[in-house]
C-alpha cells in the first residue's frame, strides 16, 4: 500500500482537563469521521483548571477556575485556533472572578460572559478583534426552592437565540430563563415581558434551539428533566416536561448534563451523570419528543459533542475518559452503538470543536 492508502479524513476537538500539576490543561484530538476512532494529538500544560471551551470563528476562548485567590487569576483568555494549537491573544481578569461561558455578538462587537458563583454576567468590548476589558456588570437576584442549589442566581448558560434578537441566560439558581436585548452600545437590557420563571425547583442548565428555529429544549439539573418550548420571537410557551433518564433503573441522584441536536433536526442526545447514560430522543413533526435509546458511559459524563450527525465524544470527569459512540439512523436493533474508541484523562471538564475534514496520514 502507498502512502496516499494511509491517510484519513478526521476532525479535530480540543479538552480541558483539571488534572494536577503534571497533567492538567488543553488537550487536542483527532477524530477519525469514518470509524470514529479518537487520536491524541497534543498537550498543552496549564497553570490553572479549565472550566469551559467556546469556540466563535477563528477564536477559542477558555475560562479558568481561579485556585489561587489572587485578582489577577480566573477571567476570560481568547486563542486564536491554529488546527491542533492555540495562539494567546488577549486576556481579561476581573477581580479575580471565575467564569463558565462566553459567547460572541453575532456583529462580533462584544462578547458576553456569565459567573456561576457570584451570579453575574459580563460584557467586553472587543476592539480589532480582541477582547479589551470588562465594561459592564448585571448581577442576576434570586433564588429556588431547593436548600442548597438554589440559595441564590447561578447562571448556568448565555446564549443567542437562533433569530440573533435576543440573548437568554439561563438561571439555575433562581429557576429563571432570562431574556435581554442589546442597546446600541451592545450592553444587555432585560426584557421583563419575554423574561419566564420555570417551576419551582427545575434547575434551567442548558439549552439547544431546532435547527427551524421554532423550538428550544431545556435540560434541568435538578429535576433532572428535558422541557420542550415553542419559540416565536424571544418567547417562550411550554409544551411539555419528561424525565431523561428511566427512573425506575436507576434509584439515586441523576443530574443531566450536556445535550446536542442532530443536524437533520432528527434527534436530540443528553448527558446524565448518575445515571452515566447517553439517552437519545426522536422529534415529532411537532416538536415533541420520544424517548428511542440509551446507552452506558462512563462515570460522570459532563460534556458532549456530536461530529458530523454520526459520532458522539463523551467526556466523563469522574471516569476520567474521553469515548465516542456512533449513531445509526437505520439500525432495527437500536440506533445508539459503541465504537470501542476511548482516551483516558485526568479529570476532563470540557470540549469544543476544531478544524474540520483535515487530511492527515
Amino acid at each position: 500500500m502507498g502512502l496516499f492508502n494511509r491517510t484519513k479524513t478526521v476532525d479535530i476537538f480540543f479538552i480541558g482537563c483539571d488534572g494536577t500539576e503534571v497533567d492538567r490543561g488543553i488537550y487536542s484530538f483527532y477524530l477519525n469521521v469514518n470509524n470514529g476512532e479518537l487520536i491524541k494529538k497534543s498537550f498543552v500544560k496549564s497553570l490553572a483548571n479549565p472550566i469551559a471551551l467556546s469556540r466563535a470563528g477563528r477564536w477559542m476562548y477558555i475560562t479558568y477556575r481561579n485556585g489561587t485567590g489572587a485578582v489577577t487569576d480566573g477571567g476570560v483568555w481568547q486563542y486564536a485556533c491554529m488546527e491542533l494549537q492555540l495562539g494567546l491573544a488577549a486576556r481579561v481578569h476581573n477581580e479575580g472572578k471565575t467564569y463558565t461561558q462566553v459567547i460572541v455578538s453575532p456583529d462580533k462587537t462584544h462578547a458576553y460572559a456569565i459567573d456561576y458563583y457570584n451570579g453575574e454576567i459580563i460584557t467586553m468590548p472587543i476592539l480589532k478583534s480582541k477582547l479589551v476589558r470588562v465594561s459592564e456588570t448585571k448581577k442576576l437576584e434570586g433564588k429556588g426552592i431547593d436548600p442548597i442549589k438554589q440559595t441564590e442566581s447561578h447562571p448556568s448558560q448565555i446564549l443567542f437565540t437562533p433569530d440573533d434578537k435576543y440573548v437568554v441566560v439561563l438561571d439555575m439558581g433562581g429557576d429563571t430563563i432570562h431574556v435581554y436585548t442589546l442597546n446600541e452600545k451592545g450592553y444587555l437590557q432585560e426584557d421583563l415581558e419575554r423574561t419566564l420563571k420555570t417551576n419551582p425547583g427545575t434547575g434551567p442548565r442548558k439549552m439547544i434551539f431546532s435547527k427551524d428555529k421554532k423550538y428550544a429544549y431545556c435540560i434541568n439539573e435538578i429535576a433532572s428533566t428535558i422541557t420542550t418550548y415553542a419559540y416565536h420571537d424571544g418567547h417562550f410557551t411550554l409544551l411539555e416536561e419528561k424525565l431523561t433518564y428511566i427512573k425506575e433503573d436507576f434509584e439515586g441522584v441523576n443530574v443531566p448534563t450536556d445535550i446536542v441536536m442532530t443536524e437533520d433536526n432528527q434527534y436530540i442526545a443528553v448527558t446524565n451523570k448518575g445515571d452515566d447514560t447517553i439517552v437519545l430522543f426522536e422529534r415529532g413533526d411537532d416538536g415533541l419528543l420520544k424517548r428511542k435509546d440509551l446507552i452506558e458511559t462512563d462515570a460522570g459524563p459532563v460534556a458532549l459533542e456530536i461530529f458530523r450527525d454520526r459520532w458522539l465524544v463523551v467526556v466523563s470527569k469522574q471516569g476520567g475518559s474521553v469515548e465516542s459512540f456512533e449513531i445509526r439512523k437505520n439500525e432495527k436493533r437500536g440506533i445508539l452503538f459503541e465504537t470501542h474508541s476511548a482516551y483516558a484523562l485526568h479529570a476532563p471538564t470540557c470540549i469544543a470543536k476544531g478544524a474540520e475534514n483535515l487530511r492527515v496520514v
